[in-house]
């Protein structure tokens, strides 16, 4: 009996979701988090919705900002061994 070839193999399960897939979804999320955080914050201290939703997104775009440059450092880091 010898081993099955996973890509030759018809039988062999296929993953649902690459893998880029996942992390891109785990980032979105946390980058939603950070700014509804942010959103909340603003909006107790009293401020108008306009004010509100410039600060949600300015807290999103930061976190997915330093989210894809640690994705980016760690792939140039793991490259270097």
């Amino acid at each position: 009996m010898t081993g099955s070839n996973p890509s030759t193999d018809p039988t062999a399960p296929t993953p649902a979701l690459p893998v880029w897939v996942l992390w891109l979804l785990i980032m979105i999320l946390f980058s939603s988090l950070v700014a509804v955080s942010a959103g909340l914050v603003e909006s107790l201290a009293g401020a108008g919705l306009p004010a509100v939703l410039r600060s949600g997104g300015t807290a999103f775009l930061a976190a997915a900002g330093l989210c894809f440059g640690t994705l980016q450092a760690v792939r140039e880091l793991r490259k270097r061994r």
